[in-house]
């Protein structure tokens, strides 16, 4: 790869060995001379010092075994290092302590070294609980952490790293490319800080200028931190909706953000806000508009009697100081979008009748069992008969009651995820044992044929169906 490759240890040994007469050498060998350790602040000085050697700025650099706990990220973050990328290689106690023995039998090994299954238990305790918060730090905060499987060989590994460190790499010179010639340059995978994304956007704050110019909707893209579709322009942040509208602005971004915007977002005030149920319901006594009914399907759906449907409180917009409820989130980012379409309709002289909560264990039986289970009863009696069972050796009444039973266990939304592949597979199975009268019926000749004149297929289900003589049916045939 060409980068100079650099650990905590070397930044140390490189200012003592390369930089002896410095104060800061001075400082370190006195600390060493006592038997004390290095303190981070001082191993941090080392690595900022190593860090401006002529190979490092030129070729770059891989920091390796580090930062290892957030006092690292702190001091780095403090000397404004930043990597741009940094490699978890994940690997469990067992093949980190198989490799550490191999090592030992090494016959190149120098020095002996604390890896044995204790040591290397400790170590591993102490990785786990002091990385969580490095790994933490840089996926919110940057987005460059990476975790790769360390039990794939060491090609696998290298050709990753190096596929992913030349994308950002590419992205970097892009952008620096770009931003030589004035033009608009993203700025992806260049360890943006949240907080620095906040205090560089553009006039257009959240909101997609892309969007807001061609189609005339507010698309709000504040709830993402990450920079995939943001692009700098005149030394200001820009979010997009999507890889198109990125690929937009870039193309031509005097176009949607020019010195004099030609389309101005509303104020704070006049933009609609999402609200929770719970949000929605600290509001009351506030009145809902358009009586509860949701108006993107009135609307969309072209003011028909049909269209006007109840909205849900979960799904809930304010604008303009009044409170809307819409039928799902894809009618809520409508009206989110083009807010100034939906929010003064009138609302239609008809009004379907209230639907009032019907209380079930008061009905009587029939009425029960219509408002609970008729849905999923006329659905397997519309598949019985359409496949219209015969079970080997059984009656048609009892094929049918069985099907009947399978399609209801196997659709039944009440039921968990596996017994509902497990029954679903059963009724498989049922169907494909049906289908072997009709198939015998088909194949069969007037004129017997001994088995080896038959063809295996029909060997196999001649049998299978007179296995079933003996499949009769018992208390737990649907278990």
């Amino acid at each position: 790869m060409g980068c100079v490759r650099i650990s905590l240890g070397d930044a140390i040994r490189y200012i003592l060995e390369k930089q002896r007469h410095t104060i800061l050498a001075k400082e370190m060998h006195e600390v060493l001379v006592k038997g004390n350790d290095i303190i981070p602040e001082t191993a941090i000085r080392c690595l900022e010092v190593a860090l401006m050697n002529a190979k490092c700025q030129t070729r770059g650099f891989i920091l390796d075994g580090f930062p290892l706990t957030k006092k690292h990220v702190e001091l780095l973050v403090e000397k404004g290092i930043i990597p741009f990328k940094l490699f978890e290689l994940e690997c469990d106690l067992t093949e980190c302590t198989i490799r550490a023995m191999k090592d030992r039998t090494d016959p190149n090994r120098q020095f002996p070294l604390p890896d044995s299954p204790e040591a290397i238990s400790y170590k591993n305790a102490i990785y786990q609980h002091e990385i969580v918060p490095v790994r933490q730090w840089y996926t919110e905060e940057h987005k460059n952490w990476m975790n790769i499987n360390a039990k794939n060989n060491k090609w696998f590994i290298w050709d990753k790293i190096l596929q992913e460190t030349s994308n950002v790499t590419k992205k970097i010179q892009n952008y620096i490319e770009r931003k030589s010639l004035n033009k608009a340059a993203s700025i992806v995978d260049l360890c943006i800080s949240p907080q620095e994304l906040l205090n560089r956007l553009g006039e257009y704050e959240h909101y997609c200028p892309v969007s807001l110019t061609l189609r005339d909707e507010l698309v709000d893209c504040s709830a993402t931190t990450k920079t995939d579709h943001v692009a700098e322009y005149r030394g200001r942040y820009y979010r997009m909706a999507g890889p198109k509208e990125l690929q937009l602005f870039l193309d031509d971004p005097e176009r949607f953000a020019p010195v004099e915007p030609r389309k101005i977002l509303p104020a704070p005030n006049r933009r609609p806000h999402r609200r929770t149920e719970a949000e929605a319901k600290a509001m009351f006594p506030k009145s809902i508009e358009f009586a509860s009914y949701c108006p993107v399907t009135y609307l969309d759906g072209g003011k028909r009697y049909e269209c006007v449907v109840l909205g849900q409180q979960e799904f809930a917009v304010e604008y303009r100081d009044k409170l809307y409820f819409l039928l799902n989130e894809e009618a809520r980012e409508k009206f989110m979008r083009q807010p100034d379409k939906y929010w003064n309709i009138r609302l239609p002289n008809k009004l379907p009748p209230p639907k009032t909560p019907i209380d079930l264990l008061n009905l009587p039986c029939l009425g029960y069992l219509e408002q609970t289970i008729a849905t999923a009863i006329i659905k397997s009696l519309t598949a019985t008969g359409t496949f219209k069972p015969k079970f080997p050796f059984l009656s048609i009444q009892s094929s049918a009651l069985i099907y009947m039973a399978y399609h209801l266990k196997a659709y039944n939304t009440k039921c968990s995820d596996y017994i509902r592949r497990k029954f679903r597979r059963k009724l498989y199975i049922f169907e494909e044992q049906c289908e072997l009268i009709s198939y015998l019926a088909e194949k069969t000749t007037i004129r017997y044929k001994a088995p080896e004149k038959r063809t295996p297929e029909y060997n196999v289900k001649y049998e299978t169906f007179f296995a079933l003589r003996q499949n009769v049916p018992t208390l737990n045939w649907l278990t």
